[in-house]
């Protein structure tokens, strides 16, 4: 792309990557940094359910649901609230362990098909 030129982003603007993801991605590499450093470095007092990848997803989930919170907060940030919300709630479902059941993805469906529907007419002028 040359000096100047104007990105078409057409229907991807959820693809790229603004502020709030790159903190969330900073945040979850840190995040993943620490719980590695927990589980293999024999941390004393770690509780026995201690389990590194579901506590690793669980923070992550929980970061994103937060990043999805500051974006509607956020006027220039909200347009991907929708995508926050929803990786928050699969990195959570994985983290917990509840991937596996199939309820989950008829659950994520809905709430992304009425979390679309109601940005949509929200944001609708007439």
């Amino acid at each position: 792309m040359a000096h100047g030129q104007k990105f078409n982003s057409g229907n991807v603007d959820w693809m790229l990557m603004d502020r709030i993801d790159g903190i969330w991605w900073g945040a979850a590499f840190l995040w993943g940094a620490v719980v590695l450093l927990l589980a293999n470095t024999g941390w004393p007092g770690l509780p026995g359910w201690f389990d590194s990848w579901g506590v690793f997803f669980v923070g992550i989930g929980l970061f994103a649901l937060l990043c999805a919170v500051a974006r509607l907060q956020m006027p220039e940030y909200r347009p991907k609230w929708v995508s926050s919300l929803l990786f928050g709630l699969i990195f959570l479902a994985i983290g917990l362990g509840a991937w596996d059941a199939g309820w989950w993805f008829w659950a994520l469906a809905l709430l992304m098909l009425g979390a679309v529907t109601l940005r949509s007419a929200l944001n609708r002028k007439t």
